[in-house]
């Protein structure tokens, strides 16, 4: 998790914003990467609290953007993320309790809850922008 939130907040979000046009999505994607950087540093800390030395380990799972299909492309790419980000997390907090580290369950549980409404943002602007290119299509 720690290569995904690195890469994300250093990369992939920053090439996201460069690209939306919509407002409410450009502020969603500067919002997140703030968030996200905050998750890398959560992560360190987790890794340091059960002794292990924090170095991100590249994955293959994180899809690439879609820019090709503008903010609705962009909007998706955020939701596919959002749902591996929430996957991980979401075992990371369930094996942190089951080991009886409440202390990281709870630092973990914070970062599923900003991924969770990250994901629901992400999914109303796609609604949005669908809704748009719908309507303009009827047009």
């Amino acid at each position: 998790m720690l290569w995904v939130e690195e890469t994300l907040a250093r990369e992939v979000l920053p090439l996201l914003q460069e690209h939306a046009t919509g407002l409410e999505l450009l502020d969603a994607l500067e919002q997140h990467e703030e968030e996200t950087k905050q998750h890398a540093r959560t992560v360190r800390l987790v890794l340091d609290l059960i002794g292990e030395r924090g170095r991100p380990e590249p994955t293959t799972d994180l899809p690439s953007p879609d820019l090709e299909h503008g903010d609705l492309g962009i909007a998706e790419s955020v939701i596919q993320v959002e749902h591996l980000e929430i996957a991980a997390y979401t075992s990371l907090r369930a094996l942190a309790n089951a080991l009886g580290e409440d202390d990281i369950g709870v630092r973990l549980q914070e970062v599923l809850e900003q991924e969770r409404y990250a994901l629901e943002l992400a999914e109303k602007a796609a609604a949005k922008y669908l809704a748009e290119h719908v309507a303009n299509a009827r047009a």
